[in-house]
């Protein structure tokens, strides 16, 4: 690669990161002079300063290896989460462009760590001290959009969510009851999200549409296949299969307790689903395969 074809490569990647030349030189441990000099295109860096500075990069852009160095560089910008996908200008109209941009650069970085079947557990509204489970399905689209599908028996919502920082914020339609459904929820900053936790906000079925605000913990049940329709189908299959009403005890205790203690003891009518004590993860390491 020509030195200054790797510098406006660099270059691309300070400002993915929001990083500066200073700040890369002491992540990676080196002279904050040479940093200067691969971004100038002087030199190329080293066979081990570039493995230092793929996994420095990795770290923060899921699945970068050094083979994303050999790509040209719009195919690299893109790669970097840099490139603006095209976006429904209804979307614009609501939604400022700062945050539709960096939602797009967020989906690109970070939405296959999303992309999953997924199971939510929540109170039922109509019989106290049950759960109901909700099924998603969770993925991104050609344009960098996450889309996802939400289903329990015949209600189906479909939306899009922007992941902002480390959550989700999700808006989505039942066109056939003609109501809508609004959701955040906390994510996973680096690894692959295994358990989501959020409030959902939605219409009940009962005369009037009653509005109400849901805790939700979500367990993702499956991996994606990468044929779109197989993932529909699968997600259809797990709606049909699921009994949406938990059977009594089998939700475990520190998800019951958790969704319970989303509502504020001090101030009557609200809810709350706290960062610092969320349960939202990625992977859990089997202490049989450790060492």
């Amino acid at each position: 690669m020509r030195p200054s074809l790797f510098a406006e490569k660099l270059q691309l990647v300070l400002k993915s990161l929001s990083i500066s030349r200073t700040g890369l030189a002491a992540s990676l441990n080196v002279d904050k002079s040479l940093v200067g000099r691969w971004a100038s295109g002087a030199v190329i860096p080293s066979e081990h300063n570039i493995s230092l500075l793929t996994r420095f990069i990795a770290e923060r852009i899921d699945g970068f290896t050094m083979l994303d160095w050999e790509r040209d560089l719009p195919e690299f910008t893109a790669r970097l989460g840099l490139a603006e996908a095209p976006v429904d200008n209804a979307m614009r109209d609501w939604v400022p462009d700062a945050l539709i941009e960096e939602a797009t650069r967020g989906a690109r970085r970070r939405a296959n760590a999303y992309e999953g079947i997924w199971r939510s557990t929540r109170y039922s509204s109509d019989l106290p001290g049950r759960f109901l489970y909700d099924i998603s399905l969770i993925r991104c689209n050609a344009d960098g959009i996450i889309d996802f599908i939400s289903g329990i028996e015949g209600v189906r919502y479909r939306g899009r969510a922007m992941l902002l920082q480390h959550q989700l914020f999700s808006i989505a339609a039942d066109e056939e009851a003609v109501t809508m459904m609004f959701g955040i929820f906390n994510g996973v900053a680096r690894q692959k999200a295994e358990v989501l936790d959020g409030l959902s906000i939605a219409t009940l079925r009962d005369a009037g549409s009653s509005p109400f605000c849901s805790a939700v913990v979500m367990h993702r049940i499956a991996d994606l296949t990468g044929d779109a329709d197989a993932d529909v189908k699968l997600f259809e299959d797990t709606v049909s299969a699921q009994n949406p009403l938990a059977p009594e005890n089998e939700v475990p205790e520190d998800i019951r307790r958790h969704l319970a203690t989303t509502t504020i003891p001090e101030v009557p009518g609200l809810m709350r689903m706290m960062f610092q004590s969320s349960m939202a993860r990625g992977p859990q390491l089997d202490p049989a395969s450790s060492g």
